[in-house]
């Protein structure tokens, strides 16, 4: 797994089974496991700052009035369920709980009781909660090939009475050059007691491992080897109290593991007061061991906590006395709300992609499908990948041109055999969207160019001033902790002179295009300057963008002329022209007044385009080297267009086109349109993630927040959870990754041509400081009541990797639906 093998998410292996209702096979029933084992519950009550927005305010945002029935009691929007949890630092050995809760949700271990071993495709994206920047509202989202992971799952319970045994085997995925991120994951589950209203956490222990190949830290190669475990647990007690503990180590923390260069270890003890979860107390303590270029590093936190009805007190032992030195106190009743998932209802009834849909039914997209094909001819499994609107993905990695695939038919039981193609590049569609530079001012976008007084190209942070002008405020680069922003910089790379400010104005001269980048608008975003205009009046463009499939209608009538004026890419490039290029510029043609042409065609589920300049030769960077250009992510044209434009001597106008078209080209999977075709060779074609631009209000923010009030995003909604295109920040005491923006249920958004609610169905409530409401509460012996578990009281796993069942069959659940 890609990121579960890291401790942080590997120790939440264990936070809990999935969630709901057992399900039953014949006549014995599965037993579930608690949707939640945090140390507070949510406050489901709302709370000041979790505004909710009227119908009226809704209706006013978007200028289109909801129908009263789209919030009804029966319609999906209202009872589509949301899961809500409570985030706060002294919780963050627990923090991966509710990811590992999300991910063994969709198992469905309970409803699969007594089935045999099967296979469940586990979209592990959709569980990264403030782990980095996504790019999406909390989701996997950002427009990016859907991903699983194949766990491998068997699920048994004898009979009504006896308890439920569940086996997971969640295989590794190597990445970079730790040896440690081919681990496999092993999880056992033991429940006697599904929850009830008098246990709700229910009876269970669920035992986790970590193996990878001894061979690749000096021992047998082959061998299994243990460098991860962990146990989540209820407790029982003489009080008859709900009460649960947790564990989990790696590395040298690891008992009778050592000579490894890591060790870490989270614990928790929670103790609840009752059955409702209205107060209680934990313990929850963290440590990690590390080296790094400044040596051995270790960092440890122990918090012990209590709480009521209203309040959380917490206090941090700062000097491992187990005396809680520095104390907090946060309210319960008053707090932020950040979402990490959204779904989308149709606001009235109408019709959507041809379909009838009634107010408050959830908005449901073609996104592809799942298949298996023949990765290795001398394996007897087939790999799996999955084909949707933004390409292939499949666990073997690139499928070759011409492979062919599986796909599984649930309602029919039927398979069908389809074939892959791989074009050249992949073409996009831009539909340009207009707005007044005012509307933007203050707003940071990013910019690739020459500085205007420190003679050197670099990235930079630009913003529009009062007055309308572009004002450099900083210089932006990428490492290990994500994109830095620095005010000065070291110009001349001189360690003995002083870096300077990057602050300068951009000094424009009429007509000229400024080629920006917003991830708040989605991706490009172009200004073309005029002298002539008065500045309030100069305006930006931003898109809304599709990929052009070979089954799309620009194709109907057969091969189409595209005109282009800049960044014209030039067709037959070798690796010879890349490594003798000065710049980039140089693989471009040089416009002096004539359009070049250029032809697109389809042939066999593939698109083309061809340079009509030079013999018609294919324009493709495919399987050559762009490093020596700085261009390792691909090359793409400027923007091209169906029809000539009336004056080809005014080639800026390409900006004001409503519609546009850029070929994009290279050598990774996310450059190239990767297309299917059935036996009857016809392309399989999928919805497109809506494209909402949308305009943000204190009145929509959950929060009552005023500070995006008033600024311009480019959403987009993939399918059920997956809205996306609000920014991300790092909070920097925490390190967690979160939109600053967080939209209030009931929020109308559009398309243009239909009207959306949105509503939050996995969110995160971060309580409020509250200094004076927590007289009450008494922590004082909090670390003498309870003790936190050690790794000698680890359970352990019965089974081995070896053992993994070889299951054949397709999968049985994909995303948490069972198939």
């Amino acid at each position: 797994m890609k990121k579960i093998l890291s401790l942080a998410i590997a120790s939440a292996l264990l936070s809990a089974c999935g969630g709901g209702s057992g399900g039953s096979t014949g006549s014995v029933s599965g037993l579930a496991m608690p949707e939640n084992m945090s140390v507070v519950t949510a406050n489901s009550s709302g709370g000041s700052g979790n505004q909710k927005i009227t119908s009226k305010s809704a209706a006013h945002s978007s200028g289109v009035m909801m129908r009263k029935n789209a919030q009804d009691a029966d319609t999906q929007y209202s009872t589509d369920p949301v899961h809500t949890y409570v985030y706060d630092a002294s919780m963050e050995s627990l923090d991966t709980v509710n990811m590992i809760l999300c991910l063994m949700a969709q198992t469905r271990a309970a409803d699969m009781v007594n089935n045999g071993a099967y296979i469940a495709l586990v979209n592990e994206n959709k569980c990264q909660k403030g782990q980095g920047q996504s790019g999406s509202t909390g989701q996997s989202g950002s427009g990016e090939m859907t991903q699983y992971s194949r766990w491998v799952i068997d699920s048994t319970r004898s009979n009504n009475a006896a308890p439920q045994h569940v086996k997971i085997w969640i295989p590794g995925e190597n990445s970079g050059n730790d040896p440690r991120s081919g681990q496999n994951i092993l999880v056992e589950v033991t429940t006697q007691e599904a929850p009830s209203e008098s246990k709700p956490f229910g009876s269970f222990a669920l035992n986790f491992k970590g193996v990878v190949d001894a061979g690749n830290f000096g021992g047998v190669n082959g061998a299994e080897m243990e460098i991860m475990r962990g146990t989540l647990k209820t407790v029982a007690n003489n009080q008859g109290l709900p009460q649960f503990s947790f564990i989990s180590a790696e590395g040298n923390a690891v008992p009778g593991v050592s000579g490894l260069d890591f060790a870490s270890e989270q614990s928790a003890s929670v103790l609840l007061d009752d059955a409702t979860g209205t107060a209680g107390t934990a313990i929850t303590h963290r440590s990690e061991t590390r080296n790094d270029f400044s040596g051995t590093v270790t960092e440890t936190s122990t918090y012990a906590i209590g709480f009521d009805a209203g309040h959380l007190l917490r206090g941090k032992d700062t000097d491992a006395n187990n005396i809680a030195d520095v104390t907090s106190c946060k309210s319960r009743t008053d707090f932020n709300t950040q979402v990490w998932r959204y779904n989308l209802y149709h606001a009235v009834d109408g019709t959507f992609n041809g379909q009838a849909v009634t107010g408050g039914q959830r908005v449901t997209l073609n996104s592809g499908f799942p298949f298996t094909f023949d990765s290795d001819s001398n394996s007897s499994n087939d790999a799996y990948g999955y084909v949707g609107y933004n390409g292939v993905w499949s666990e073997a990695g690139n499928i070759a041109d011409g492979t062919s695939i599986t796909k599984f038919d649930y309602n029919s039981n039927a398979t069908s055999v389809h074939s892959v193609h791989v074009s050249p590049g992949k073409l996009m569609r831009r539909t340009a969207h207009n707005e007044l530079l005012t509307s933007f001012q203050g707003d940071e976008f990013q910019y690739w160019g020459q500085h205007p007084t420190l003679n050197m190209f670099g990235q930079w942070v630009v913003t529009a001033d009062s007055n309308n002008d572009f004002q450099i405020t900083g210089a932006l680069s990428y490492g290990n902790s994500g994109p830095q922003i620095a005010t000065t910089i070291d110009h001349d790379n001189d360690i003995n002179t002083a870096e300077v400010s990057v602050a300068a104005t951009l000094n424009l001269v009429n007509n000229q295009s400024l080629w920006l980048w917003s991830d708040s608008l989605g991706g490009n975003v172009v200004y073309l300057h005029n002298d002539v205009t008065a500045a309030n009046a100069r305006s930006v463009t931003f898109y809304a963008q599709e990929v052009v499939s070979p089954a799309d209608n620009i194709l109907a009538n057969g091969n189409v002329t595209l005109s282009c004026y800049d960044r014209c890419l030039k067709g037959g490039l070798t690796q010879n022209d890349i490594n003798s290029a000065s710049s980039e510029m140089d693989l471009y043609h040089t416009y002096s007044g004539t359009p070049f042409t250029y032809t697109l065609s389809a042939s066999n589920g593939k698109l083309i385009l061809k340079d009509n300049s030079l013999s018609d030769a294919i324009v493709t960077t495919a399987g050559l080297n762009l490093a020596s250009i700085n261009h390792d992510w691909g090359i793409s044209s400027g923007e091209m267009v169906t029809t000539a434009l009336a004056d080809a001597s005014q080639p800026w106008l390409i900006y004001a086109a409503p519609i546009t078209l850029r070929w994009e080209t290279g050598s990774n999977n996310w450059n190239q349109l990767v297309t299917v075709t059935n036996a009857q060779n016809v392309v399989a074609t999928f919805d497109r993630p809506l494209q909402l631009a949308y305009t943000h209000s204190t009145t929509n923010d959950a929060n009552g927040s005023s500070s995006h009030d008033g600024n311009k995003f480019m959403l987009q909604y993939g399918g059920v959870g997956e809205l996306w295109g609000f920014p991300w920040v790092e909070d920097s005491e925490t390190q967690r990754w979160m939109s600053p923006v967080t939209l209030a249920d009931g929020v109308t958004l559009s398309d243009g041509t239909n009207s959306y609610l949105v509503k939050a169905v996995e969110k995160q409530q971060t309580m409020r400081d509250d200094n004076a409401g927590c007289t009450g509460l008494d922590i004082s012996t909090v670390f003498t009541d309870l003790s936190l578990p050690n790794a000698a009281s680890i359970g352990s796993v019965s089974f081995t990797l070896a053992a993994k069942p070889n299951v054949t069959n397709a999968p049985a659940v994909i995303e948490g639906e069972l198939q």
